[in-house]
């Protein structure tokens, strides 16, 4: 028994590093050969990618300061707000913004107001020296959605889908040290990445300033019922005094524009593309296609000993 398993650990061959280099340095010409071959088909690959151009918008978070009158309410201020009755405070809501412009109603919202389907699904590439956007004729036409015609479906994708895509090309951050908010977004044609950028800071503007003169004019009209209710003094005092701050936050949310951001560098046309970085993929692919080749020659090499020790032992 002994005697048997000294001589299967005998016939084992350990591993060896010079026989390696030896079957690479034998094979050396199929591996250059190989390896420019996938070199070459990776090139050729980067090359069909177009160029994708993002643009950058750096936003301040505005911050509702809480008017003097307004904190001088003491008690009664967290009564109000018992009542639905926001009287601010100086909170800093930029999370909650940064959120709502990645949640599916704002971005649906977003994609029924800007033509983001067809720029997103549609279009090839972008002409640069004419400026104008390729459109697939398979897909989209005459400015329609073409027809499977095995299944006689539209082609047109759906809001989640476009969701999906959108959010993958868009971008949005805040720097934690000085809280000012970084959104790109990145296509083939660097005008669209530009607009889209504008249009999605006016429209989270827009909906957070609307959110807020609906809600004043809520606590207005509360506050209105509850003041003819009353007929003790001092209550109607804090009434009105509660009525004058939501009205003067309510007109300055109507002449503000700028609500829940100010910009601080606008966004521009792109003329340097920010992907695809072709040499890095060319490099990289070079690199892994000689290791791949190298891998395969040696498998190649293993198993064909293999199947001849076997032959031997037969």
């Amino acid at each position: 028994m002994t005697s048997t398993v000294n001589q299967n650990v005998s016939s084992q061959k350990p591993f060896d590093l010079i026989e390696l280099w030896l079957v690479l340095w034998n094979k050396k010409w199929l591996i250059i050969f190989l390896s420019i071959v996938f070199s070459a088909a990776i090139l050729a690959y980067s090359l069909t990618l177009p160029n994708m151009y993002k643009s950058t918008v750096l936003l301040a978070p505005q911050k509702q300061q809480e008017s003097g009158a307004l904190a001088s309410l003491g008690q009664l201020g967290s009564l109000a707000s018992v009542a639905g009755i926001n009287l601010g405070g100086g909170s800093d809501d930029t999370a909650v913004y940064l959120e709502i412009i990645k949640s599916k109603d704002f971005l649906y919202n977003f994609i029924e107001q800007n033509n983001v389907k067809v720029n997103l699904f549609a279009v090839q590439e972008w002409n640069r020296d004419s400026e104008q956007l390729v459109i697939d004729p398979a897909l989209y036409s005459d400015g329609k959605w073409k027809v499977d015609e095995e299944t006689k479906e539209s082609l047109e994708p759906s809001m989640f889908e476009t969701y999906e895509r959108l959010l993958k090309k868009l971008s949005v951050q805040q720097d934690k040290v000085n809280g000012l908010v970084k959104i790109s977004f990145e296509h083939v044609d660097p005008l669209i990445s530009k607009q889209y950028v504008e249009n999605i800071v006016a429209l989270i503007n827009k909906s957070v300033r609307e959110r807020e003169i609906s809600e004043k004019k809520e606590s207005i009209k509360y506050l209105n019922e509850q003041l003819s209710k009353t007929n003790v003094a001092e209550m109607q005092n804090v009434f009105y005094t509660i009525v004058e701050e939501q009205t003067k936050a309510m007109l300055l949310a109507e002449v503000r524009k700028d609500f829940a951001f100010k910009i601080i560098e606008s966004p521009i046309v792109e003329e340097r593309k920010s992907s695809p970085n072709r040499a890095v993929i060319c490099i990289l692919g070079a690199i892994f296609s000689g290791f791949f080749v190298c891998i395969s020659i040696l498998l190649l090499h293993f198993i064909r000993n293999n199947k001849r020790q076997q032959k031997v032992k037969c």
